[in-house]
C-alpha cells in the first residue's frame, strides 16, 4: 500500500476545494506537476485515476490523494454519473512516499540550528500518514467536513481563511486516525507505548530490565520496533526528551544545573554536561547564559 508521509510543524495549509459532477462520457482533466496535493473523495459512481505508472479505481466511499509532483490522468471515462469532491492543500514542512523517524534522536548540527526558536528550543515535530488510496471509515463524517471546507467559500474572506486552515487541519487528522486504527502495526504501537512511558517516567532510573517487565517483551525486540518506528533505541529516546526538559527548566527556573541534572533523572552533573555538549554542542551553563543578560 503506498503512504504519504508527513512531518509538522509546520501544518498543510488549505488552498480550495469544492464538488464536481461527471456525466457517463466526461472524465477528470490530465495534469502534471501542478505544485499541489489533489485529494479525491468520491461519493457517488467512480472515477478511473493514474499517477505515473499506477492507476485507481476511486469508489463511493473511497478516497485517493494526488502527489504535487506527479502527472495524473484518467484512465477512462467515468461510465456513470460520478459525483465527488475535491481538496487542494500544501505543505512547508518535509513528506515523502518513503517513511522516516521525526522523532529520531540524532546530534545537533549547524544546519538544523536554524529550525530552533529563540530560546534554542528544537521545535517538538510530529509525523503523521495517510494512505495514497484507501476506504473511508465514516464516509458520512467525512463528507460533512468537506461541504463544511465548501460552504466557508461563501463566507466573508477574514472569518473564512482562518476557519478553512482549523477545517482541513481536522480532516487531515481524522483521516490518518483512520488509518492509524486499522493499518498501524503491532511494533509501532509497542514502540510508541514505550515512548510514552519514557515521557511519563523520564525523571525515574529506567533500565532494559525495567522496560521488560512494564511490557512483557525482550529489551532486544524493544529496542527494534523503537528503531524502527522513532529511529532510536529507549534510552536514545529517553537522553532526547531529559535534555529537553532540562533547557525548559534552564530558561523558567533559577535552578541550579547540578538541581535540574538531578530534576530530569541524570544522577551524575558530570554526565548530564558530557550529554548536553554532545547533543547541543554547548554546555549547559553556555545555554543558559544565552537568555540571561
Amino acid at each position: 500500500m503506498s503512504v504519504l508521509y508527513f512531518s509538522a510543524p509546520p501544518l498543510p495549509y488549505y488552498i480550495n476545494s469544492g464538488e464536481s459532477r461527471f456525466k457517463p462520457g466526461e472524465s477528470h482533466p490530465s495534469r502534471s506537476h501542478i505544485g499541489l496535493f489533489d485529494l479525491l473523495v468520491v461519493h457517488q459512481g467512480a472515477l478511473f485515476m493514474g499517477e505515473e505508472e499506477r492507476g485507481w479505481t476511486v469508489s463511493e466511499g473511497q478516497a485517493l490523494l494526488l502527489q504535487p509532483d506527479r502527472h495524473h490522468y484518467p484512465l477512462r471515462p467515468v461510465d456513470s454519473e460520478t459525483q465527488f469532491f475535491w481538496l487542494h492543500f500544501q505543505t512547508n514542512a518535509l513528506w515523502s512516499d518513503q517513511p522516516w523517524h521525526t522523532e529520531a534522536v540524532e546530534e545537533v548540527t549547524d544546519d538544523s540550528r536554524q529550525y530552533r526558536d529563540e530560546q534554542g528550543l528544537t521545535p517538538r515535530a510530529f509525523g503523521f500518514s495517510i494512505p495514497q488510496y484507501f476506504t473511508l471509515r465514516d464516509p458520512t463524517d467525512t463528507y460533512s467536513r468537506l461541504r463544511e471546507l465548501i460552504e466557508l467559500e461563501k463566507q466573508p474572506l477574514s472569518w473564512a481563511r482562518w476557519q478553512q486552515q482549523i477545517q482541513l487541519q481536522s480532516l487531515l487528522k481524522a483521516l490518518a486516525e483512520g488509518q492509524d486504527e486499522f493499518g498501524q502495526s503491532p511494533a509501532v504501537r509497542l514502540a510508541e507505548r514505550v515512548a510514552v512511558h519514557l515521557r511519563t517516567h523520564y525523571r525515574s532510573s529506567v533500565t532494559h530490565e525495567l522496560l521488560q517487565r512494564e511490557f512483557n517483551f525482550h529489551p532486544v525486540y524493544i529496542a527494534r520496533c523503537m528503531k524502527k518506528a522513532l529511529g532510536c533505541s529507549p534510552l536514545e529516546y529517553l537522553t532526547r526528551y531529559r535534555i529537553e526538559q532540562a533547557k525548559l527548566l534552564m530558561l523558567g527556573t533559577t535552578l541550579s544545573i547540578e538541581e535540574i541534572a538531578w530534576e530530569v533523572g541524570f544522577r551524575h552533573q558530570t554526565f548530564f554536561s558530557r550529554t548536553f555538549r554532545k547533543l547541543e554542542r554547548m554546555s549547559p551553563s553556555e545555554f543558559r547564559k544565552q537568555f540571561n543578560r
